[in-house]
C-alpha cells in the first residue's frame, strides 16, 4: 500500500530525493567513503558545502544585499540569537504573538531585557493574524518580528507586511522555499530549519541583510554572545566554523537541485496553492468544523476538528486504513492536522482530498 504522509516535520521528502540519497549514501563521491564519514575539511566537503550555499542563494532568491549561513541551531535558538545580533540591550523592538512558536519567540525577547512593544496579540484562539495596518510600531523599534506561517494553527500571511523604515524579522522555517514574495528591500533577517521545505532536520538557514550582519560583531559583545554562536563567525568561516551537520546539508543539496529540476520556488508555491484548494473545497463543504479567519488560511498546514473528539480518533483510524499517516492536531489543541509541504505531491494531496469527501459522505 502506498504511504501518504503527513507530517508536521520532519517532512515527507520527494521520492526522487529519497532514491538519489539512498543511491549515493555509501560511496557518496566514488571514493568508497560515504557523506555520513567524510572530513568537512576534505575537499569533496568543502565543493559539496559551496555548491549548496550556491544552490541556496539561486533558490531562495536571496539578493546581493543580503548574507546566508548555514546553522546548526534551530528555530528556537534563533528566538534568542536573532534579538542579540540585531538590537543592543537598551533598544526597543516589536512582536507579534500569533501562535506557538511566534509565542516562544516572544518570550525569548522579554527575557533579552530589551523594551518589548507587543504590536499585535491573537491569544486566546489564534484564529487570525490581526491587520498590520492597524499595528502601533514604535519609530525606534529596531525591527518587528513575524512568523509568516503558523504550523500550530493552520495561519499564514498571504502578503508578509512591511512598516516603512523598519525591518522586518521573519521566521520562515515552514514557508521558506514555497514563497515568491520575500520583500528583501525590508528584510533585515530570515531564518528557517530546513525539514519543512528544503531538507531534513539539523540545518538551518540565515539570512542577513549584509550592513546588519557587520554591525552585529559589535552588538554581540554587548551581550557576551560566545564567538561560536555569532551568525559572523559562521559567515566568516563559510558555515564550517566547526564540524558543520554534513548529512543535513547533503540533503538539502539533492532537495534544492529537485526544486530547482521542478521549476524552482515558483513552481512550489504553484502547487502548494493547489493542494490547498483541494483540501480547503472539503473544508467549505460543511462537515468539518474549521475556525480560522479565511483571509489567513496557512498553504502548507490544514487545522480542523470533527463534531467530537471521538470522531476525531475514527477519522485517524480510518485514513490510517488507506496509507494516509501523521494527521494528528497538535498535542494541545487535539483535531486533526494534515501538513503538506514541498515533498507533499499533488497525489498525494489529492488523495486526502477525496478522503476526506468519501468520509463525510459516510460519517457525516
Amino acid at each position: 500500500m502506498n504511504v501518504h504522509y503527513f507530517s508536521p516535520g520532519p517532512a515527507r521528502l520527494p521520492e526522487e530525493v529519497r532514491n538519489q540519497i539512498k543511491e549515493e549514501l555509501l560511496d557518496t563521491f566514488g571514493m568508497g567513503v560515504s557523506i555520513m564519514e567524510i572530513s568537512h575539511r576534505s575537499k569533496q566537503y568543502e565543493q559539496l558545502s559551496q555548491e549548496t550555499l550556491a544552490l541556496a542563494r539561486k533558490t531562495f532568491q536571496v539578493p546581493d544585499t543580503h548574507s546566508l549561513l548555514f546553522s546548526v541551531c534551530g528555530a528556537q535558538q534563533h528566538f534568542s540569537l536573532l534579538t542579540q545580533h540585531l538590537s543592543a540591550p537598551e533598544d526597543e523592538i516589536a512582536y507579534t504573538n500569533t501562535g506557538v512558536w511566534s509565542h516562544l519567540a516572544c518570550e525569548e525577547a522579554y527575557a533579552s531585557g530589551r523594551k518589548v512593544h507587543l504590536v499585535y496579540d491573537g491569544r486566546p484562539n489564534y484564529s487570525t493574524l490581526g491587520n498590520p495596518k492597524e499595528w502601533k510600531i514604535p519609530k525606534k523599534a529596531k525591527y518587528v518580528h513575524i512568523t509568516v506561517n503558523n504550523t500550530v494553527y493552520g495561519t499564514e500571511y498571504k502578503e508578509i507586511p512591511t512598516f516603512a523604515d523598519i525591518p522586518v524579522v521573519l521566521d520562515m522555517t515552514s514557508s521558506l522555499g514555497a514563497r515568491t514574495d520575500i520583500p528583501w528591500e525590508s528584510t533585515a533577517l530570515v531564518y528557517a530549519s530546513a525539514q519543512k521545505n528544503f531538507g531534513i532536520a539539523g540545518v538551518s538557514v540565515i539570512i542577513m541583510r549584509n550592513d546588519l550582519l557587520e554591525k552585529s560583531r559589535e552588538l554581540t559583545k554587548l551581550d557576551r554572545v560566545g564567538k561560536a554562536l555569532t551568525y559572523h563567525a559562521v559567515f566568516d568561516a563559510k558555515s564550517a566554523l566547526n564540524t558543520p551537520p554534513v548529512f543535513p546539508i547533503f540533503a538539502m543539496n539533492k532537495m534544492l537541485n529537485w526544486i530547482a529540476s521542478c521549476g524552482g520556488v515558483s513552481t512550489m508555491e504553484k502547487w502548494a496553492n493547489e493542494k490547498a484548494k483541494m483540501v480547503y473545497s472539503e473544508i467549505d463543504a460543511g462537515f468539518y468544523l474549521f475556525n480560522i479567519d479565511k483571509s489567513y488560511r496557512s498553504r502548507h498546514n490544514f487545522v480542523f476538528k470533527l463534531p467530537s473528539a471521538k470522531q476525531d480518533e475514527h477519522f485517524i483510524q480510518e485514513a490510517q486504513k488507506n496509507g494516509i499517516l501523521e494527521i494528528k492536531g497538535y498535542k494541545s489543541l487535539g483535531g486533526i492536522r494534515a501538513s503538506m509541504y514541498n515533498g507533499v505531491s499533488l497525489e498525494s494531496a489529492s488523495i486526502f482530498a477525496e478522503f476526506m469527501r468519501e468520509y463525510r459522505k459516510k460519517f457525516g
